[in-house]
């Protein structure tokens, strides 16, 4: 599985993002036509080699040709959506821009959907954000580990007024991510950067276990008195001593509820699903005087906790919420069709230690033949488990 490390004891921009990623072998020529695939102009980019306390680095930048105007949250999402990128890269972009919108909605008690971007409406920032998706999927780069970011401190001037650092929305968008304050009076971690970190990265820590093949470097645009103002990312594959597996970290939300319909389970956990979680699970147990209850128990990304504890709320009976984070490994697994003789069947692919594979047909596939064919969903699915196992053989 291919990994990038995100060392950032200068903390994080989205201009420094894409400069890495230039730096560890991504084509300026490559970004620059994908960026074109977005319905805007009155920009050029570039990507110059600068020293920073004398380590070469990628310094990118986008240059405007006229003057800029701030768009809404909803603006820039048409603009993506509109754009002929690949549907990942376009995913990842409006995943940050969501996050950032969130952000700033929630700092200034609008909707998500009225939020008015300033400097992050910019062509340049828009660049940035999706440049940095461009990257993960040249790169075909399958998880994201980041290592404690370092912020400046003082006072930074926006078009709300001066805020101090980390500004608002830029430490809204950090909880959850370790970080410490450096004696530099300059914005290290930008919004465009925070939210980057947010929305990609699963971990945080020390450099996990992994073969590195390429080191980026990615400069800012200011010299520091404390540290070269660089972000450097290792890119690589993961390794793990006990077999071909993956690691990240999720959030678990669990509730006890005993006075509601059980019936009701079922819009809520719809709900949840639709809203991102990855898992949901009831079980049942006994509360104090032994009333019969069910434990709710939902995994989710840590970014949709505000989300899910709302349709939790919203949707059921219980009045508290406890939460944990949660370290999960998982099997290496894949999608992909094989032909059998209902036609083309989609499965996962799973991938376990010592390089065993499996394959899984999905129930929604063995559902949807059973109502074709009209056999029983045991005969279609021991038929795809028999062609699966020939399959595998060959």
């Amino acid at each position: 599985m291919k990994i990038a490390y995100l060392d950032c004891f200068s903390g994080i921009s989205g201009d420094m993002m894409v400069g890495a990623f230039i730096d560890a072998g991504l084509p300026l020529e490559k970004l620059e036509s994908e960026i074109k695939k977005l319905p805007l102009d009155g920009y050029r980019l570039s990507c110059e080699r600068v020293k920073k306390n004398g380590i070469d680095a990628a310094k990118f930048s986008v240059h405007l040709e006229k003057e800029q105007h701030h768009r809404h949250y909803s603006d820039i999402r048409d603009i993506i959506e509109k754009s002929s990128l690949k549907d990942e890269v376009k995913k990842m972009s409006l995943s940050v821009f969501a996050a950032i919108a969130e952000a700033e909605g929630k700092v200034h008690a609008i909707p998500p959907e009225k939020v008015h971007f300033h400097e992050v409406g910019a062509i340049d920032s828009i660049v940035d954000i999706v440049g940095a998706a461009i990257g993960m999927d040249h790169f075909r780069i399958a998880s994201v580990a980041t290592s404690p970011l370092v912020t400046g401190t003082g006072i930074v001037k926006c078009d709300h007024g001066p805020m101090p650092i980390p500004a608002p929305a830029t430490a809204e968008l950090l909880k959850g991510v370790p970080f410490a304050h450096s004696e530099e009076k300059f914005e290290l971690v930008t919004p465009t950067g925070a939210a980057i970190v947010n929305v990609l990265a699963s971990s945080h820590g020390e450099i996990p276990p992994m073969s590195i093949e390429t080191i980026g470097y990615g400069a800012g645009e200011k010299d520091l008195h404390s540290r070269p103002n660089l972000l450097r990312v290792f890119l690589g594959e993961a390794e793990h001593a006990a077999g071909s597996y993956e690691e990240d970290t999720v959030l678990v939300l669990e509730a006890s509820i005993d006075d509601m319909n059980p019936q009701f389970f079922e819009p809520l956990v719809e709900e949840l699903f639709e809203a991102g979680a990855l898992d949901v699970a009831m079980m049942p147990l006994y509360m104090k005087k032994y009333r019969p209850a069910t434990l709710l128990q939902v995994i989710i990304p840590e970014t949709l906790k505000d989300k899910a504890a709302a349709i939790i709320f919203r949707g059921s009976t219980t009045i508290g919420i406890r939460s944990h984070l949660a370290k999960r490994s998982k099997l290496r697994r894949s999608e992909r069709k094989i032909l059998t003789s209902f036609g083309e069947v989609r499965v996962k692919e799973i991938s376990g230690p010592g390089g065993i594979k499996a394959l899984r047909p999905e129930y929604d596939e063995l559902k949807r033949l059973s109502t074709s064919t009209k056999l029983s969903i045991v005969q279609v699915n021991l038929q795809v488990q028999r062609e699966l196992m020939d399959y595998m053989d060959k």
